[in-house]
């Protein structure tokens, strides 16, 4: 029997650990629970993405015939109007309702999907990757505004962990699957991944709408307050918070190309190392979270997350020249490390997100989090690599030395939010009140199937 929310599956965990909880979720797929359709939406969602993600350029370039910089331009403006319509997609799903809007956005996802196949020449490229873009990240700050709506407040860290749990898992699948396609290089081939994508967000779609409406807002007196507008401090514990996500762009980027060009370690260990991440993430990622379950501990990890990815950063400078055993050993320590504050990292933005956020607005808040807290995926890349490769091995003690600084400046941006919150009166009311049709649903799912 399905638990309710604030129990077993607040995490999906339960006590099989999280692969058997994906078990769970594949095994019951129309489970009533709110906690439950999220996860297994989460699940579709990024095996979807998987697949999109590993074969869309090569569609759009080998098959449609784009240049493959005016493919990457289309990318790069996709990202970048979704991150700037973020906190006002977020006031979207407060007034209207997050469930409604990220089913709305889930079907427009499936129509520019299904259009994207469709398409010839550059003009119409760069309108649908954009228009894409920006459902996308609407769906994104939809799921978190309705985490916050459906999941008690003591258990959103946690649902929080299980769900990035599965979105690793539904990756790795998507990914899986689109190499056994991208073999046989042909339009239909590459067609069919994008097209996956879209069936995934047609899914997710569906399993939607059993889930309860919650409360929405149509007057926007949430969305409308003077805090909404830009919550500064706020913002600035996005912005210090997120810097930890550099470290997945070190395990993705950064280290690889170092592995390659500066070490004597055997190149295949710099594609497993990211292979060990994952599984480390996928099975740690919900201890972990209980670490940074209020504002008070996640303060504490996310000082000494910052910590270990600067001590991560010393290691991999300590390879350069190096392989063999001495090499190879100082990889997988650079990798445990980065892991470490990775797992950390992401247990503390959680909370924050969640913590300082105003109980009427999450989802204006939630657009704010992700457009404040954008800049590791937007320069990330750049500065990882340039200081890296131009500086060597000096550019890792640079990497290391940001990571202290933000260390340094932990603290007094989370004061800041800490002394400018304004007191919710009503926050326990609507809390229970949103968490009310959740349960409702468990017993009586027609309840809200529309």
């Amino acid at each position: 029997m399905d638990a309710s929310p604030g129990t077993e599956s607040e995490s999906g965990e339960g006590r099989s650990g999280p692969l058997g909880a994906v078990a769970k979720i594949l095994g019951t797929p129309f489970s009533a629970d709110p906690v439950r359709i999220i996860q297994t939406n989460s699940l579709i969602q990024m095996t979807g993405y998987g697949l999109y993600t590993a074969g869309s350029a090569l569609y759009f370039v080998r098959a449609a015939g784009i240049p493959a910089e005016r493919v990457g331009l289309g990318f790069s403006l996709a990202g970048l109007a979704g991150l700037a319509l973020s906190v006002r997609m977020g006031r979207l799903a407060d007034r209207l309702g997050p469930r409604d809007v990220g089913i709305a956005f889930a079907f427009a996802r499936v129509a520019l999907l299904i259009t994207a196949v469709l398409i010839h020449g550059t003009a119409a490229f760069l309108i649908v990757i954009v228009c894409l873009g920006i459902a996308e990240n609407g769906s994104r700050v939809a799921r978190g505004a309705l985490v916050a709506r459906l999941v008690p407040k003591s258990g959103r860290v946690r649902t929080q962990a299980m769900t990035r749990v599965l979105t690793n898992v539904g990756f790795s699948i998507g990914v899986v699957v689109a190499g056994v396609a991208i073999a046989f290089n042909t339009r239909a081939a590459y067609a069919s991944l994008i097209l996956g994508m879209a069936l995934a967000a047609l899914l997710t779609a569906l399993l939607s709408f059993r889930l309860p409406r919650t409360v929405a807002d149509p007057a926007g007196k949430g969305a409308r307050s003077g805090r909404t507008r830009y919550d500064f401090p706020y913002m600035a514990v996005s912005f210090v918070s997120s810097m930890t996500l550099i470290g997945d762009t070190v395990l993705t980027v950064g280290l690889p190309i170092w592995v390659v060009t500066h070490t004597g370690i055997p190149r295949p260990l710099a594609a497993w190392a990211i292979l060990a991440n994952t599984v480390l993430v996928i099975g740690l990622q919900v201890k972990f979270s209980s670490l940074g379950s209020t504002v008070a501990s996640a303060r504490k990890i996310q000082r000494w997350a910052f910590i270990v990815l600067a001590a991560a950063c010393c290691a991999a400078a300590a390879t350069d020249g190096r392989g063999g055993l001495l090499g190879s050993g100082l990889l997988l320590v650079t990798v445990a490390l980065l892991t470490l504050g990775e797992l950390w990292g992401e247990s503390a933005n959680w909370s924050f997100r969640y913590g300082f956020a105003q109980a009427k607005a999450q989802g204006a808040y939630g657009g704010m989090f992700i457009l404040a807290g954008s800049a590791p995926t937007v320069i990330g890349p750049v500065v990882v690599t340039s200081l890296t490769s131009r500086f060597v091995p000096g550019g890792w003690f640079v990497l290391a030395l940001l990571f202290i600084v933000c260390t340094a400046l932990n603290g007094p941006v989370i004061s800041w939010a800490e002394r400018t919150r304004i007191p919710d009166e009503d926050e326990d009311e609507d809390e229970s009140e949103d968490a009310r049709p959740a349960a409702e649903t468990t017993a009586a799912p027609s309840m809200e199937a529309s």
